[in-house]
């Protein structure tokens, strides 16, 4: 039951805050208006003509989502490690019902899925530091522009390793291929018989 609140709760907020921001009216004209004398020097209107926005982002609303948003990648890290804590405390009590392989199993499995949890909340960081930089900083870095993507792109690189190494099924799997390709390219050179033209 705890994990359908859990669920509804998750999405409740989601919907909320989506449906929440559209509730103010639309000004496009004053959001183009106020971001064109903000700054001038991107010349925004002439390079890509009208763009939308929300006229008044200091209302409770927005600063209510903005603050949701930008906490998320620092709460959620510290919700995982109090699950993670209460598995461990779990499945250390219950050990003598358990052998020491599916113990370290589970242990393993479980600081995996924390790993991978973890990994692309921290992989947000530098985009909130980018971001809080970009405010702060009327003219900022242009090289940092270009944190965002390969940032977003580490976790997809990571995850995979993250189960090869701490899952035993597929740790197993990927030895014994790897034990049949270095067996299929090590080749046997035969001495060839020797003839005579």
């Amino acid at each position: 039951m705890s994990v359908m609140r859990n669920f509804g709760l998750t999405w409740i907020l989601s919907v909320g805050m989506l449906i929440v921001i559209v509730i103010p009216p639309y000004d496009f004209s004053t959001v183009v208006l106020n971001t064109e004398k903000s700054y001038p020097e991107y010349k925004l209107l002439e390079t890509y003509g009208e763009f939308g926005g929300f006229k008044s982002t200091a209302r409770l609303v927005y600063v209510i989502n903005t603050t949701i948003l930008m906490g998320i990648p620092y709460l959620i890290p510290v919700f995982i490690l109090v699950f993670r804590h209460k598995i461990f405390k779990q499945i250390n009590e219950v050990q003598t019902h358990l052998s020491d392989r599916t113990k370290k199993a589970s242990l393993d499995l479980v600081r995996a899925l924390t790993m991978q949890a973890m990994f692309p909340m921290i992989c947000l960081i530098p985009n909130v530091a980018y971001f809080v930089l970009s405010q702060s900083i009327h003219n900022p870095f242009v090289i940092a522009e270009f944190i965002p993507f390969p940032t977003c792109i580490i976790p997809c690189l990571i995850d995979p390793m993250l189960t090869i190494y701490y899952v035993a099924p597929y740790r197993s799997f990927v030895t014994r291929r790897r034990r049949s390709v270095a067996a299929a390219l090590t080749v046997s050179v035969a001495p060839s018989s020797t003839r005579t033209i």
